[in-house]
């Protein structure tokens, strides 16, 4: 398995909870136990794969970043230590001139970090899943017993269990502002995240086993201010208060989903006009400042807008799910096209779950 196998895992854990949730006649204690007992080892499975998958895939990020470096370095006009080769061969064996303390370092610290992040968001998560059906069932069977809701036990449990395990219950991660993470996007955030960091980090490490000082950054426009200040500016991995400002080692990834790169810049070979330039752009960065333009600012939230409305369709496309069951849409996208298009199809789904929302 690999980290985008992992992650297509994770993201089908939430639809199978719900299936084992939808199918178990909750209203009766052991099929209820039962159920729990089957989501706590789907959470137990997932550890396991976590703790096989995320080494090897900072391991192979840490060395594409070091060959990247190295063709890099070479299209740069400098020929790099230890030639072309691949540092890592297809069965995961790193060649012997990279096998050195300051790279596995590197990796070792990477690997720790990112499992940290990935076993504590799995563990918040299974609770949170726990103690949302929990809570539902709990809730539910007084309601029922003193009356206030009437009808079927089976079919009201259900519901209002799969309902609270959508809004508490794969939840791995609260930020300081309060906002719900789920497990599926928190993973994806962190393993893109840290994959990326392990990238540059190879990079950077190659760059100084060459002895390269100078650097700059690139990535995906449009993008954000964060980033955006970074672009076509040169900077120094060497802080001795040169004409370029100081980029310490653990500046990349900026923020959670950073795509920037890093890439060398070989002084030697630039005339004293596109030196002068480069120490005049560099003189004005300022991280602090958004230089963007109107255009290039609409341009990246548009493309945020985009995500949001993405994001959103994904969360009522299970909440839909969990309460019209097989009467909803098979899939995601078939459930985007529809809400879209607003199809005569969707406007009747859509007053079938507001009925029957309301009917619990």
């Amino acid at each position: 398995m690999n980290q985008k196998q992992l992650l297509e895992v994770i993201g089908a854990m939430k639809n199978e909870i719900l299936d084992i949730l939808l199918s178990a006649n909750l209203a009766k204690d052991k099929q209820a136990q039962q159920a729990l007992l089957t989501i706590e080892s789907m959470f137990e499975r997932l550890d396991l794969e976590v703790t096989e998958v995320i080494p090897k895939e900072v391991l192979t990020s840490y060395f594409d970043g070091v060959d990247e470096a190295t063709k890099a370095l070479n299209k740069a006009g400098i020929g790099p230590k230890h030639g072309l080769a691949a540092s890592i061969s297809g069965s995961g064996k790193v060649a012997s001139a990279f096998n050195n303390h300051v790279h596995l370092e590197a990796i070792a610290e990477i690997t720790d970090n990112t499992m940290l992040d990935f076993k504590a968001a799995i563990r918040t998560a299974r609770n949170n899943t726990n103690l949302s059906v929990k809570d539902a069932l709990s809730s539910v069977k007084k309601d029922l017993q003193s009356g206030i809701i009437k009808g079927s036990p089976r079919e009201i449990i259900t519901r209002r269990a799969a309902e609270s395990f959508i809004k508490e219950g794969m939840t791995s991660f609260i930020t300081v502002d309060g906002k719900k993470l789920p497990l599926d996007f928190y993973s994806e955030v962190v393993t893109r995240t840290n994959l990326k960091k392990a990238n540059i980090d190879g990079a950077l490490n190659r760059y100084t086993d060459n002895g390269i000082q100078y650097v700059t950054v690139s990535g995906n426009t449009p993008t954000c201010h964060e980033c955006y200040q970074y672009r076509d500016i040169v900077f120094s991995l060497i802080n001795n208060g040169g004409d370029f400002p100081y980029l310490p080692p653990n500046t990349f990834p900026l923020h959670p989903n950073c795509e920037c790169s890093i890439s060398p810049y070989v002084i030697e070979y630039k005339t004293q006009s596109e030196i002068n330039d480069a120490k005049n752009k560099a003189a004005k960065f300022n991280p602090e400042k958004d230089t963007r333009s109107e255009s290039q600012k609409k341009a990246y939230e548009r493309q945020q807008a985009l995500n949001r409305q993405s994001n959103a369709e994904k969360k009522q496309f299970m909440r839909w799910n969990s309460t019209l069951g097989a009467d909803n849409y098979k899939t995601l996208g078939a459930f985007r096209r529809a809400k879209r298009s607003n199809s005569p199809k969707f406007q009747e789904l859509q007053s079938a779950y507001r009925s029957l929302s309301q009917a619990t």
